[in-house]
């Protein structure tokens, strides 16, 4: 399937409000909702139902954005090499099967490859930027935007918004992935395609390799061929943004010009999904064939509470060891 994102609406035809909460979203749920310069492609009630199970296509306001040309970028991305794993960089011609930390670590200076990023066929991921004020303002508009799509009820379980920048050099792909947020993938600058998968769809996405993805790796996800068929394709120009639904898997494949693009993210509880699947992938180990989140509510309870008794004695034995 190939989606090609629509022209941005009027600023008549959705119903706007200042800050949203929740609540009132509730009101217009068959009509598009905007908020902040965000507005959804379709109604409000069926993004709702859409998220975190399927992506679908808004419109943002962050275009062109000063904050996210290069030169404001270098300053943040040697702000993010300061912090604990919040820069992540590779190099090299990558293909959508290979895993991360697959291609050797850069040896040049971020800010050489930041200004060499035309020819450099990097791609820098840059975490946590909304520890700068000025970024933070733009995701809140951002988190509030989501929580309003997501309900009064919806909204009790996100959490954590984040911002991560990419920069992307011409014609670089992104290889196969998927991740545990709810994610929104929005184009700054330049264009791109974007393949997304279906979450519920075991024979790309499996229960072992999500499991996995808790209990192991974030690159547990790997490549079927078959995903290529069932993948739907969009095209991203600045302005446009897909939701990629939690588990989703998806690749994206950059143009011939440098791309800037966020990662807008809100996570779960932890218990909701993560330690319920990071038990399941012991149980799995143990020779049972444990059911995923949402079949039971009292098993998912126990095994959530299993899970997080382990990590807290861990983390005092830690605390005891002499040395």
């Amino acid at each position: 399937m190939h989606t090609q994102i629509s022209p941005p609406l009027d600023s008549a035809d959705p119903v706007a409000v200042d800050r949203p909460t929740p609540n009132r979203s509730a009101d217009h749920a068959g009509a598009p909702f905007a908020a902040h310069g965000w507005r959804t492609v379709d109604s409000l009630e069926d993004c709702r139902q859409a998220l975190h199970k399927k992506p679908f296509q808004v419109h943002h306001p962050l275009a062109e954005h000063p904050l996210f040309k290069i030169d404001a970028l270098i300053p943040v991305a040697r702000e993010a090499a300061k912090r604990h794993n919040d820069l992540y960089v590779d190099v090299g011609d990558l293909k959508i099967t290979d895993k991360w930390g697959t291609t050797p670590a850069p040896t040049m200076p971020i800010p050489e490859i930041i200004d060499r990023i035309e020819t450099a066929g990097a791609w820098i991921v840059m975490k946590h930027v909304e520890v700068d004020p000025r970024y933070k303002a733009l995701l809140d508009d951002y988190a509030d935007f989501v929580r309003s799509i997501a309900g009064p009820e919806g909204a009790k379980i996100l959490r954590n918004p984040e911002m991560l920048i990419f920069i992307t050099s011409p014609n670089r792909k992104t290889p196969y992935h998927f991740d545990a947020e709810v994610n929104f993938l929005v184009q700054v600058h330049g264009t791109k395609d974007l393949w997304v998968c279906d979450p519920l769809d075991r024979s790309i996405t499996p229960e072992e390799e999500i499991e996995r993805y808790y209990g192991v790796s974030n690159n547990a996800g790997t490549f079927k061929p078959h995903a290529l068929e069932r993948a739907t394709k969009f095209s991203l120009g600045p302005g446009d943004a897909v939701h990629i639904p939690t588990h989703g898997a998806h690749w994206v494949q950059n143009h011939d010009s440098i791309s800037v693009s966020l990662s807008l993210n809100m996570e779960f509880p932890i218990w909701l999904q993560a330690d319920v699947y990071r038990a399941n992938y012991y149980l799995r180990r143990l020779g049972f064939t444990p059911h995923p989140p949402g079949h039971s509510i009292i098993a998912d309870r126990s095994k959530a509470a299993v899970t997080a008794a382990m990590r807290t004695a861990k983390r005092l034995i830690r605390r005891q060891r002499p040395f």
